[in-house]
């Protein structure tokens, strides 16, 4: 099982895959993207931000074909299918700050990607927030509010004296 979590970027990274260095990608113009190889084949899960269209691909070669195609307004959707005589299911979630892909074989889980675009960083070996990245990405927000709330409360008292 192969976790990849990728913060703000929109764009997981793994050693090793058919496209690059690229396992998970999310756009707001061209949705979240997720590509598995396993069994000599590769599977490509797409789904809109718009429409909430989910098409999932399996690709051998130069020949590819649609397994499943759904629109889904839902949190978590499955796509079952077979190939080769075997039975797949790919689980797509999404949700608030992010989305992930799970891939099983048979019933059992043998692949995932996951991103998370929440821009929160927390260290998956140690569990700790980065603090300094926290604070970097706030600020300005902070800052914002606190000038929109100093320049209303002056109106307000200029006009209510």
């Amino acid at each position: 099982m192969n976790q990849n979590t990728q913060l703000k970027t929109g764009t997981a990274r793994t050693r090793h895959s058919a496209h690059g260095d690229t396992r998970i990608k999310v756009n707001m113009t061209n949705g979240i993207e997720a590509w598995f190889d396993v069994d000599d084949i590769t599977l490509h899960v797409w789904c809109s931000n718009w429409t909430g269209r989910e098409v999932v691909t399996v690709c051998q070669g130069d020949d590819k074909r649609v397994v499943s195609d759904k629109r889904s307004w839902r949190f978590k959707t499955p796509h079952a299918f077979e190939h080769n005589g075997q039975h797949y299911l790919v689980a797509f979630s999404v949700g608030f700050g992010g989305a992930g892909v799970e891939l099983y074989r048979n019933g059992v889980l043998i692949d995932s990607d996951q991103i998370n675009t929440t821009g929160i960083r927390i260290d998956p070996a140690t569990g700790k927030l980065d603090w300094r990245h926290a604070l970097k990405n706030l600020a300005l927000p902070l800052i914002l509010g606190l000038a929109v709330g100093i320049g209303f409360g002056y109106l307000a008292g200029l006009t209510f004296k």
